[in-house]
């Protein structure tokens, strides 16, 4: 039992070094001196890049609040900071996800229960799935049009974009027939008992039966917050096009729409690879060089994307610190 979670601390770690190591290849390959002379240019346009993300984070902050019960109102700052201290816990921690969702499940507790938290969570993670998915649909044709001379560019694009929107669906649709129970359930068949079990058993069931009434009788919310999210990938295309413009490279909306697209798809595809070290940046440098810009413009975002992370990251690990010292847990 126990050389599972070490087996998977290896590769977490294996991971995280083959990323780095693929950053370091890109940075000599294109060039350091060119690379630092962009950022060096950018300056002190990174603040202005922060506070288009936290617009960013707003606009999924609504998203998500539309999705908790209208019975149990939660005030807007407060569900904001406790996103970002749990985006942060996710972005900077080995926990695929799940121990930022915890996070805010912890942050939560005095004024929500666990299973409605827990609920909500997992609706607007679909919610924010279908919101990407919407932007990758608008910026498909500009995406086949611009690689059209490489068919198989363009039909692996289309089959990564066709695969994750079927396994979103696909989760809504197992949610609506009980598929936390159910998965628990099976756990249970193979031989796991006890009480732990038992109690996930019970849980499971009653995250199912909250999930299916969200479904079954708030769809409009539902549609709501997949149009909050969308407005957040509308205002992450604003910030690409200010990046751009301060290297000196203006774009046009569609062409930005056509890159966040193309960058969607191969950072879901990459999900499994800690914080995406190293592959955010090799996907960047294929998306800018496949619509005919520079590989050291790309690497240039790239790295101003990630810096942009960092320290909206630190912004919510200094939340995570304020409202945990204020819960007392």
């Amino acid at each position: 039992m126990n050389a599972r979670p070490g087996a998977a601390r290896t590769l977490q770690l294996g991971l995280i070094i083959a990323g780095v190591a693929l950053f370091a290849w890109l940075v000599c390959n294109i060039g350091a001196a060119e690379l630092l002379a962009d950022l060096r240019g950018f300056g002190l346009a990174i603040v202005a890049v922060i506070a288009f993300e936290l617009a960013v984070d707003a606009c999924n902050t609504i998203a998500w609040r539309r999705i908790l019960p209208p019975t149990r109102p939660i005030g807007f700052w407060r569900l904001y900071w406790v996103r970002q201290a749990g985006v942060a816990i996710n972005q900077l921690t080995p926990t695929a996800t799940v121990g930022g969702e915890v996070a805010k499940t912890i942050l939560l507790r005095p004024w929500l229960p666990t299973t409605t938290t827990a609920a909500s969570l997992v609706a607007a993670r679909m919610s924010y799935a279908l919101g990407q998915a919407t932007i990758v649909v608008l910026g498909l044709s500009a995406i086949l049009g611009r690689v059209k001379d490489t068919p198989d560019l363009a039909t692996a694009i289309i089959g990564g974009f066709l695969f994750t929107l079927g396994g979103v669906l696909g989760f809504v649709w197992l949610q609506r027939r009980g598929i936390f129970a159910t998965a628990v359930a099976s756990v249970r068949r193979l031989g796991f008992g006890g009480t732990l079990i038992e109690r996930l058993v019970a849980r499971g069931a009653s995250l199912d039966s909250e999930l299916a009434a969200f479904y079954r009788d708030r769809p409009g919310a539902f549609a709501q917050s997949v149009v909050w999210h969308v407005v957040g990938q509308l205002v992450g295309l604003l910030q690409l096009a200010f990046i751009l413009a301060k290297l000196g490279i203006p774009a046009s909306l569609a062409t930005c729409l056509a890159i966040e697209a193309f960058a969607l798809v191969l950072d879901s595809a990459a999900f499994f690879v800690p914080a995406r070290i190293g592959v955010q940046e090799a996907g960047r440098v294929l998306v800018f060089t496949t619509f005919g810009l520079s590989a050291t413009t790309g690497l240039a975002v790239a790295v101003i994307v990630r810096l942009n992370q960092l320290a909206v990251a630190g912004i919510g690990l200094t939340a995570f610190a304020v409202l945990s010292m204020r819960s007392g847990r």
